[in-house]
């Protein structure tokens, strides 16, 4: 027998790697594990004809041949099929596109493709080979890599996924259906406890970091948490949210967590308990909490994350100024040298007192006063950022002032740099590769 795994409670990315993956090996049998995401269990449900699969109990006492492995590259993630397997004659292949997931499942050869979608890897495949889909595998797939894009919108999202889409669309998916399987919460005890969890939410400023806690005790384990977590996620501003649901039936205690930040990679904090996904969501499970405290123990692996980047680190410095005891014509000229439409005016301390722009300048020149002192129609209302600002803080100085020219002081308020709205989009373009930098120190 040819199988076709994926990882314990199957994601619909997983489940449509599973899908057309079966189109590129005809004959092998796709085995679905025990546990399913319930949006996956939506899908599985309503596509119960079109989708034939095994159940892991079907593998004992078989000879396996040959096996698919998708979307996961983790012998823990696939312990399930793999308790109930013997020797295995043949290949082991895996199809995968999580870049930080321990390769550890023996004798198995890794395929790693880092699409946003691990499904869009298996369609570029099917589109290289011309193998055609019909209109429920396509929706089924477009599901897949939807579900996992977050409608393309994160940070692993790469052409090959919108070109695997395309192709999907092609031939014949249905978005109406797709937007159908992915609407989150079907169920009421889902909107109950989205609600508790907003209410429940614990905010912690950890080294600039904006993170929330919560902790549910639970009587029983219940399916579709993951998809409140994305919810309340959805709606609040926090850069990480961690969210702990002891389940008081077998002691079991989960961690769902969603990040906006690579410096806050939620794979990495939860490997420690075995957890597994992506930096910007993951899971994990300790199976006998007993005595352990698990908010604690969370908050030290937090505590342990890189300190966010404060104004000094994305700020341009020197910052060129203009003394205030000038005339305007002097101020003109000096605005001409910095280059910029407006500059801060400082004394002689360098301390900031007020800002100068062409607006300034051409009022000046209206009514025929290039000669009158600088401070005469200098702005006084000026807005300083601190060179210990987090970019959070940051980013609300600029979304509440129309300044387009913050000036950065230091504790004894001198001038010491200068951000623009433009370097703080430029600062969060490059977060990514600077979280890295700062995660191998």
């Amino acid at each position: 027998m040819n199988i076709i795994i994926g990882h314990s409670n199957t994601d619909l990315d997983c489940l449509a790697s599973m899908l057309t993956a079966q189109k590129l090996y005809p004959g092998y049998e796709m085995v679905l594990s025990n546990l399913l995401n319930p949006l996956t269990g939506n899908v599985v449900s309503f596509y119960i004809t079109k989708l034939s699969f095994k159940r892991p109990d079907d593998l004992k006492d078989q000879q396996i041949d040959n096996i698919v492995v998708v979307d996961t590259r983790s012998a823990n993630r696939v312990k399930e099929f793999f308790a109930n397997i013997g020797h295995v004659e043949g290949k082991i292949e895996i199809f995968d596109h999580h870049p930080t997931d321990g390769s550890d499942i023996p004798g198995a050869q890794l395929s790693f493709v880092g699409n946003g979608a691990n499904t869009s890897t298996m369609v570029l495949k099917l589109i290289e080979r011309g193998i055609k889909l019909d209109a429920d595998e396509a929706t089924i797939a477009l599901t897949g890599i939807f579900s996992d894009t977050q409608n393309f919108t994160t940070d692993s999202v790469t052409p090959d996924d919108f070109k695997a889409a395309s192709y999907l669309v092609s031939q014949g998916a249905s978005m109406k259906l797709a937007r159908f399987f992915l609407q989150p919460l079907k169920n009421d005890y889902q909107i109950s406890y989205f609600h508790s969890l907003l209410n429940s939410l614990d905010f912690h400023n950890l080294k600039g970091h904006e993170v929330g806690v919560s902790f549910m005790d639970l009587p029983n384990k219940v399916n579709g948490l993951a998809a409140v977590v994305e919810q309340v996620f959805s709606v609040e501003k926090a850069d990480a949210i961690f969210s702990m649901f002891h389940f008081q039936s077998d002691d079991s205690t989960s961690i769902i967590a969603r990040s906006r930040k690579k410096a806050v990679p939620v794979n990495k904090i939860l490997s420690v308990w075995g957890g597994g996904g992506h930096e910007k969501a993951a899971s994990a499970t300790i199976k006998k909490t007993g005595d352990m405290d698990v908010p604690m123990a969370l908050k030290a692996e937090l505590l342990k994350l890189p300190p966010d980047r404060t104004a000094e680190s994305i700020m341009t410095k020197p910052a060129k100024s203009i003394p205030v005891n000038v005339t305007m014509e002097e101020a003109k000229r000096r605005l001409l040298e910095i280059d910029h439409t407006a500059a801060p005016v400082v004394d002689s301390d360098d301390r900031v007192v007020g800002m100068m722009g062409n607006k300034n300048i051409r009022n000046a020149e209206k009514a025929n006063s290039m000669g009158s002192p600088l401070k005469t129609y200098m702005n006084t209302k000026v807005i300083l950022i601190k060179a210990s600002n987090t970019m959070r803080e940051i980013e609300k100085i600029f979304l509440e002032n129309k300044f387009n020219h913050m000036p950065v002081v230091n504790d004894d308020m001198k001038l010491v740099g200068i951000i623009t709205r433009k370097d703080f989009l430029k600062a969060i373009h490059e977060e990514d590769e600077l979280a890295e930098l700062l995660q191998t120190r």
